[in-house]
């Protein structure tokens, strides 16, 4: 029997100075092929993707945003209950525990500019369909202005997406989109 030190296989030199194994290399390529791929989709995708983010934002209390929510319903209620928002105007809406107020009437194809605030704690602003890409943290003490150009006439679902207390799960809201 030959020792140790007489064999003709040479030791696996230590750490990375040895060669992976065929299936380990193959392993590495598919993942930089695939963290490859999927940075460039990110990089298209925010440099040519449709992001509506606020595009303004203000220092507000509650209680003043409060006011000129009120005031902006007062102006263009209906007897339904629901703000006609003629186009041109500006919007407001107040996230509360567990609603927003009031729901919106738009008319199709008309850009507008929604103001939005929290009165109590943090809320998430998410427009459900209508071909909107709307997904906004709101905080209180702030104003966010967000544009939007409703497409299609239906009613769209606005949801909470921020986890804000027991009845986070009823928080919703409606844009009514008109022709």
């Amino acid at each position: 029997m030959a020792s140790l030190q007489e064999s003709s296989v040479a030791p696996q030199p230590p750490g990375w100075a040895r060669r992976f194994p065929r299936d380990e290399r193959l392993f590495m390529w598919i993942v930089i092929a695939s963290v490859a791929m999927m940075s460039a989709f990110v990089i298209g995708w925010l440099a040519w993707g449709n992001q509506n983010v606020p595009t303004a934002s203000y220092a507000t209390s509650p209680d003043a945003f409060s006011a000129q929510v009120a005031a902006f319903v007062e102006k263009y209620a209906g007897a339904d209950g629901k703000v006609r928002v003629p186009p041109g105007q500006d919007a407001y809406v107040l996230a509360a525990r567990y609603t927003f107020y009031p729901d919106l009437v738009l008319k199709a194809n008309v850009k507008y500019r929604i103001w939005i605030s929290s009165a109590d704690a943090l809320h998430g602003y998410s427009i459900v369909g209508g071909n909107q890409n709307i997904n906004l943290e709101i905080a209180p003490n702030h104003a966010y202005g967000v544009t939007i150009t409703p497409e299609k006439p239906g009613t769209y679902l606005v949801v909470c997406n921020e986890y804000c207390g027991l009845g986070h799960h009823t928080m919703l809201g409606r844009i009514h989109v008109e022709r």
